[in-house]
């Protein structure tokens, strides 16, 4: 951790730098990937992937003026639950400030809007049984896409699926547990359930 720290300061001196992820929250493993985020006085954005002590760098560098004014402010709530580790100019603490209250007004889905998505996991459900190649591919789609459903019937922001996976095994383990099996295999009557739970939290938080 402090070689790649240095190794950052050195190379972009940022006059702040929040780290993210499994670095952040201390699930790192021998593969993750290093996660952050450096505000910069200016020049371009840019991509570090640079391999520092052996940890693959997943670092953006970022001008201060990318976030005045409007920017695309849900690309970037995962600092909010990362760790703000240096802010040598408040710029840091400005940023996760616009983030929150952005995050805060964000309004929940609308009935309508939920059905819709649970319809829509429904149709993909059937169209995965043709068990040809487009319908593997609708298989593995509407997995991916309803744990944020999901998320999204129970009134939580979707984070990512590790956080999202962290939460839902916390929070709803049947839940939990019917997604697993429906992800473990390729089993119809899993997928069926998982849908067939989703269907039901139309009618409220179980």
């Amino acid at each position: 951790m402090e070689k790649i720290l240095s190794y950052i300061e050195d190379t972009y001196a940022p006059a702040a730098l929040f780290v993210y992820g499994s670095y952040a929250d201390g699930s790192n493993g021998p593969d993750s990937d290093f996660d952050a985020l450096a505000l910069v006085a200016d020049g371009p954005a840019r991509h570090d992937v640079s391999l520092v002590g052996g940890v693959q760098l997943d670092l953006f560098i970022h001008p201060a003026a990318d976030f005045q004014g409007d920017f695309p402010m849900a690309e970037f709530l995962r600092l909010l639950d990362g760790k703000l580790v240096w802010d040598l100019d408040g710029s840091g603490k400005a940023l996760l400030e616009k983030l929150a209250a952005y995050r805060d007004s964000l309004p929940p889905r609308t009935p309508e809007e939920n059905r819709t998505q649970v319809a829509w996991c429904r149709k993909m459900l059937q169209r995965a049984g043709r068990g040809d190649a487009e319908g593997l591919f609708r298989w593995h789609w509407l997995l991916v896409d309803s744990l944020e459903i999901c998320c999204d019937l129970c009134g939580r922001l979707y984070q990512g699926p590790k956080k999202s996976l962290r939460w839902l095994a916390a929070a709803r383990p049947e839940a939990y547990a019917l997604y697993t099996d429906a992800l473990s295999r390729l089993d119809a009557a899993a997928l069926e359930r998982w849908v067939a739970y989703l269907e039901a939290l139309l009618d409220g938080p179980q």
